[in-house]
């Protein structure tokens, strides 16, 4: 019996995560092994009892947000088990889901091997168990792609305790229909449902296609089918060398163009990679600006003329100017100057550009918490739409025109290099949060009329369940449903995620 491990009332800090959203709960559990894990199931199962998962809590979609039953918090299984390697050489760490981003950093830096596990949230607290299970991707995602490209493998535990392990390459889809066998010996068949998958950066509900993976129906289902109870990792290698460039324009269109000209160059830069290109309107910079916090982040000192920066991070191969000559020639043809240009060659100046980086969140997140002594129900509306490549500046000017007409106060950042920059509104009252929801209502229908996706990176969780419904429409969210049937038939693992 686990019951020891039960406890009620729920510390308040199990109740919410980063998206300021507060929830209910009977009880929680953070189980020490994967054994505490499936015996703590095998209790819930027995009672009925509705789970809600969670990891470190970084989230800002509600996804951890408990409402009633009990919560089964995975930071205590902590543990880095070991290196190894996948079937093609590729290096790789079997973790537990609940070490953290920083905590596997730390040990690959300790370790004498050079490798990097590549995929970059803002949040480096994230686990790595939350960043599987919604497809967390980052910065970095421009050249190295989203969590899911750098699973090799991991053990699921299903909603009563049963097992499933899964390697990449080992069990696929025969079509559109797939048979797992657990470990107890049952056979869990289904069918999967017909989503017309975007071809941008994607992480809005199950990723499906005929003849697929199963590996990657876990991944980024936000624990809705199963528990990440152990991953593998896929480890790259670590450049020589990271260059950071902080470019400044006068104007917007120099900017967007710049970004479509370095993505065009990067192709012929091998073997230097151009792993990331971000943006950041004058909003932002503006944000960045009247924060003491961040102090010196916007050096050398703010020129009249600076409306729009973006952030260059390149992988270098070898210690090499290629790069930076490489992007003066593209800024050149791009009314951009070496004058408004930051280059971080040295680690300390590097991480004074990262730091730049994620300063705009971080401030948002500060004056969102603000307004909310006023008006408690208040949130941040912040979008995660992608688009494709030939419809950026028309999601731009979709995003300033909306903007404009409604009057609202707003930032706009992001991952420029694949077309996903987040526009945070930052309503003022409950009038403005309305008609701030509105418009990313109508924003997410055209994106979707274009091929993007609903969410890039953040996920669905619980607050953007009607965007998935402009996505795939009632039929693809009934086909969602069924396939949860396949592995959850008591719909007890995070209910209320996705869809109702």
């Amino acid at each position: 019996m686990l019951l020891r491990l039960f406890s009620s009332p729920v510390p308040p800090d199990y109740l919410r995560d980063e998206s300021r959203k507060t929830g209910t709960a009977q009880g929680i559990v953070l189980p020490r092994s994967v054994d505490e894990l499936t015996a703590a199931l095998r209790e819930a199962a027995a009672v009925g009892q509705p789970i809600t998962v969670q990891g470190a809590r970084t989230g800002i979609a509600a996804g951890a947000v408990p409402d009633g039953g009990l919560v089964v918090n995975l930071s205590k299984l902590e543990a880095i088990l070991g290196f190894g390697a996948d079937s093609d050489g590729c290096p790789t760490l079997r973790v537990q889901p609940g070490v953290t981003l920083t905590a596997l950093r730390r040990h690959l830096a300790a370790a004498d091997r050079p490798c990097l596990f590549t995929p970059d949230p803002t949040e480096a607290s994230a686990s790595i168990g939350g960043m599987a299970a919604c497809n967390a991707s980052g910065a970095c995602s421009f050249a190295y792609g989203p969590t899911r490209a750098h699973i090799a493998a991991m053990t699921v535990l299903l909603a009563d305790g049963d097992r499933l392990t899964l390697r990449r390459g080992q069990a696929l889809a025969q079509g559109d229909h797939f048979a797992l066998q657990t470990q107890s010996g049952r056979t869990l068949t289904g069918t999967l449902p017909h989503l017309n998958m975007p071809a941008v950066k994607n992480a809005a509900g199950y990723w499906v296609k005929p003849g697929m993976d199963l590996l990657d129906l876990f991944i980024g289902s936000e624990g809705t089918l199963g528990i990440l109870a152990e991953l593998e990792l896929r480890l790259s290698p670590k450049p020589a060398q990271t260059l950071g460039i902080l470019c400044y324009f006068s104007d917007e269109n120099h900017a967007l163009a710049c970004v479509s000209a370095l993505r065009e160059q990067a192709r012929g830069a091998a073997p230097h990679t151009l792993a990331a290109i971000e943006y950041f309107d004058a909003d932002a910079l503006r944000l960045i600006r009247s924060s003491t916090a961040h102090t010196g982040l916007l050096l050398p000192s703010p020129q009249p003329h600076w409306k729009v920066a973006l952030y260059l991070e390149w992988a270098l191969a070898a210690h090499t100017p290629l790069p930076d000559a490489l992007t003066s020639r593209v800024l050149a043809a791009c009314n951009g100057s070496a004058h408004d240009t930051w280059l971080a060659a040295d680690a300390p100046t590097l991480e004074k550009l990262k730091a730049f980086r994620h300063a705009v969140p971080e401030q948002v997140n500060a004056l969102i918490a603000e307004r909310k002594l006023r008006h408690p129900d208040l949130t941040k509306l912040g979008t995660d739409l992608s688009v494709p490549d030939n419809r950026l500046t028309a999601v731009m000017r979709l995003y300033r025109d909306g903007l404009a007409e409604a009057g609202l106060q707003h930032v706009i950042f992001g991952h420029i290099g694949n077309n996903h920059v987040h526009v945070n509104i930052l309503p003022r009252d409950m009038s403005e949060h309305a008609a701030g929801k509105r418009l990313v209502h109508a924003w997410a229908r055209q994106v979707v009329a274009w091929g993007g996706s609903v969410s890039g990176e953040h996920g669905i969780g619980r607050l953007k369940k009607e965007l998935l419904h402009i996505m795939y429409g009632a039929e693809g969210i009934a086909g969602m449903r069924r396939l949860k049937a396949c592995f959850d038939p008591e719909n007890r693992l995070n209910p209320g995620r996705l869809f109702d």
